[in-house]
C-alpha cells in the first residue's frame, strides 16, 4: 500500500493519528513475517474496531482480500487482548485514596474506588452481558465479558475475582452498583424506596456519582461503532472483540486522545432491589445516617 492510501487508511479508521501510529508501534512486533505490513494489519482492525464497517469494505478500501481481513482483525484483536493487565487495572491501595477523592468530587458520596455497571444496548436486549467498573477519569478499572445475556447482574458479580478480593477485604474503599447488585458491606446499591432524609440524600449522592461509569460507555461505545453493530462472530470471539475495546479505551486515555463526541449511556431498565442480604440493608442503613444525617 502506498503513503497516501495508508494516510487515507489512517483517516478513516476514526482514532486520532497520533494515537494510531503509537499503537501500530505497540504492536506491530507480533505481525513481523507476513506479506501484508504490520502497520497495516494494525490498522486494518482499528477501522473494523471503529467504524463497524465490513469485511469487505475495509478490504475494498485496503488492497486486500476480505478473507485476509478477516484473518488480520481475528488475529490483531488477539493480540490487543494480551495487553488488558498492562491497561486494565483495578486501583493499588495508594490510588484508591485518589480515587475516593475524586468520586467524592461527584457526588460527595464518601469511600467510593469504583462504579459497577452492566452493559446493554439501545434495544435492551444482548448475547453477552458485560460488567464494568470505572474509574473517576473515565477507564474500565476491571471487565467481565463471559456470560451469556440471561444471566443476571448480580451472579455475574458474585463470581468475578472482584468480588472475591473485596469479601477478603482486600480494597479499604467501596463499590456502587444499581439495584441488579446485592447490597454488601463493599458494594452498595441506591434505595428502592427512599423514606427518611438521610435515605434521599443517599440516593442522591449515589445518581450523581454514577456520572463517571456513564460517560465512561457513552465514549466508549461513540469510539468503537462496532459495538452498535452486530457482531457475526461466536460468542468466544465476541467476548474478545469487547475486551480489546475496552483495553483500546484505557490505552487512549492514558495516552492523552482527545474523546469523540461524549453520548451518555443510561440504562433504563431500573432493576427491583435485592432482599436477600439483611446484614447488608442494616450496613446501609447505618452508613446513611453517619454520612448524609
Amino acid at each position: 500500500m502506498g503513503l497516501q492510501k495508508n494516510c487515507l487508511l489512517c483517516s478513516y479508521a476514526g482514532l486520532p493519528r497520533d494515537c494510531l501510529l503509537y499503537s501500530c508501534a505497540g504492536l506491530t512486533r507480533n505481525f513481523l513475517g507476513t506479506s501484508i505490513p504490520p502497520s497495516l494489519q494494525v490498522l486494518i482492525t482499528l477501522r473494523f474496531l471503529a467504524c463497524g464497517t465490513s469485511h469487505r469494505e475495509t478490504a475494498d478500501l485496503c488492497g486486500v482480500s476480505e478473507s485476509a481481513v478477516c484473518k488480520i482483525v481475528h488475529k490483531v484483536y488477539k493480540a490487543i487482548c494480551k495487553l488488558r493487565k498492562d491497561y486494565i487495572k483495578f486501583p493499588a491501595a495508594v490510588d484508591q485514596t485518589t480515587y475516593k477523592l475524586q468520586f467524592y468530587e461527584y457526588g460527595n458520596f464518601s469511600g467510593v474506588i469504583g462504579y459497577a455497571e452492566l452493559y446493554r444496548n439501545r434495544k435492551n436486549w444482548f448475547s453477552i452481558n458485560l460488567q464494568g467498573v470505572s474509574t473517576p477519569t473515565l477507564q474500565f478499572s476491571n471487565i467481565v465479558a463471559r456470560w451469556s445475556g440471561s444471566t443476571h447482574d448480580s451472579r455475574i458479580f458474585q463470581n468475578s475475582s472482584l468480588c472475591a478480593q473485596s469479601e477478603a477485604g482486600e480494597h479499604s474503599g467501596v463499590l456502587l452498583g444499581d439495584g441488579g447488585y446485592a447490597q454488601t458491606h463493599f458494594l452498595f446499591t441506591p434505595y428502592l424506596h427512599p423514606i427518611r432524609p438521610e435515605q434521599q440524600c443517599y440516593n442522591r449522592a449515589h445518581i450523581h456519582t454514577r456520572g463517571p461509569v456513564e460517560r465512561m460507555f457513552g465514549i466508549w461505545k461513540n469510539c468503537f461503532q462496532c459495538l452498535r453493530n452486530t457482531l457475526h462472530f461466536e460468542p468466544r470471539r465476541c467476548c474478545i472483540v469487547i475486551v480489546a475495546t475496552a483495553v483500546l479505551h484505557n490505552y487512549l486515555k492514558q495516552h492523552g486522545c482527545v474523546n469523540p463526541p461524549n453520548e451518555y449511556y443510561n440504562d433504563p431498565h431500573v432493576p427491583m432491589e435485592l432482599a436477600n442480604d439483611k446484614a447488608g440493608h442494616a450496613y446501609r442503613n447505618n452508613f446513611a445516617v453517619q454520612h448524609f444525617s
